[in-house]
């Protein structure tokens, strides 16, 4: 009876440190697969993917930051228009003023 107790403790603790060192052969075999060649070129791959959708959403951001940026800064087309129009209107005041305006006429001021 004690010997297949022992036997038992025997295949328990087998099981135990074959489970462990499964585990630590995963362990080892990603950091052997990081460090060896194809490893690094999928790293660097991996790294430039990254890189390039950081850059295509940065764009994107860029630009729909500009966007809202030049609707809420710059006038419409619209408020352009009108400055134009307020802008001749005044031009023409001056002008009828200054066509009106007689400097020898000592009136004109009082």
């Amino acid at each position: 009876m004690k010997r297949l107790f022992w036997i038992g403790v025997g295949v328990g603790v087998t099981v135990l440190v074959l489970r462990q060192v499964g585990r630590l052969n995963n362990t080892v075999g990603k950091v052997a697969h990081a460090v060896s060649p194809a490893g690094i070129a999928d790293s660097i791959t991996e790294l430039a993917t990254t890189a390039k959708e950081l850059g295509e959403t940065f764009r994107a951001s860029m630009a729909e930051n500009e966007a809202a940026l030049t609707a809420a800064l710059l006038p419409s087309e619209e408020e352009r228009a009108r400055a134009a129009r307020v802008r001749e209107e005044r031009r023409a005041a001056e002008r009828r003023v200054t066509d009106e305006y007689n400097p020898d006429d000592e009136n004109e001021f009082f």
